[in-house]
Formats: C-alpha cells, sequence, structure tokens
C-alpha cells in the first residue's frame, strides 16, 4: 500500500513538471505563424517570434511574467553569440530598423543552433529559455525582416 501512495506521489508531484513547455513549437495560422517556447501567461517566462505573412517578424519575451521595458536594449545569449535588439514603446522587438533586422537574423541562428537562450533586460530582470527542438522548429532561413535599405522604414 505504502509503495502504491509513493508512486501515486510521485506521479501528482511530477504532472506540472512534465507539462511545462520546454520545446519549441511552430503554430502556423492562417495569416501568420508563431515560434514559441515557455510558458505563456501568469508569471511565465516565454519568447515569441511571429512571422506574419507579408509583413516582417516581430519578437516578443516575457520573463517572470514581465514583458520586455519599452524602448530599452534587450540582450540574448545562445550558441556563444550575444544578441541585442531594442523594444518599441510597447516592449516589442520590430525588425523595422537596420539594427533590429540583422540581429533578429542572428539570433534565429543562434536559437537553431544552441542549447539554452538567456535573456536579460535593462532593468536586471534575467532568465534563460531551453533551446531543446529549436533546430526543428525553426526553418534554416529566419522570417523576412520589416527593413529594406531604401525604403522609410518607421
Amino acid at each position: 500500500m505504502k509503495a502504491a501512495w509513493a508512486v501515486l506521489a510521485a506521479v501528482v508531484v511530477s504532472v506540472p513538471i512534465m507539462a511545462l513547455p520546454t520545446r519549441w513549437s511552430a503554430d502556423p495560422d492562417p495569416g501568420i505563424t508563431r515560434y514559441t517556447v515557455g510558458t505563456i501567461g501568469g508569471a511565465g517566462t516565454n519568447m515569441i517570434i511571429a512571422c506574419p505573412d507579408g509583413r516582417g517578424a516581430d519578437v516578443s519575451v516575457t520573463v517572470k511574467g514581465v514583458i520586455a521595458p519599452s524602448d530599452s536594449p534587450i540582450g540574448f545569449r545562445a550558441a556563444n553569440r550575444t544578441i541585442v535588439m531594442r523594444s518599441n514603446g510597447n516592449g516589442l522587438m520590430e525588425t523595422k530598423s537596420k539594427a533590429n533586422a540583422q540581429a533578429f537574423a542572428e539570433l534565429w541562428q543562434a536559437v537553431r543552433a544552441g542549447n539554452r537562450l538567456d535573456i536579460s533586460f535593462t532593468n536586471g530582470v534575467s532568465a534563460s529559455l531551453p533551446l531543446a527542438g529549436s533546430a526543428r522548429a525553426l526553418p534554416v532561413s529566419p522570417c523576412p525582416v520589416d527593413y529594406r535599405p531604401g525604403k522609410l522604414n518607421l
């Protein structure tokens, strides 16, 4: 009987751990594909790369329920590379600027090649996300960016 309780307790305790999304996933919807890792909502930590049809990619990051600070550099480290993207007024990293467009391509390749993604905000908030499955979920070529040389990139 004690053995049955021990097994039941182990299952109950391990269920939340097994339910944590620790692998990258690709979620294609009509008009947009989202590449996601982490826990969405609440005090979760996650990264979402949104690739809408006909528009450039955007990156959103939440660390322990806190979105990226607005108008701020956001640091990423994966595959022995350090990448910095600047967030907009809503904490979203758009690919409209030349710097963010270049950083996005580097981030994409680092995420595909790495084992862990370290994220840091200028306010000291930081976290790590696993990159298991990222090379399968993310295609070799990154999503298009909004930045176009010679185009008015607002």
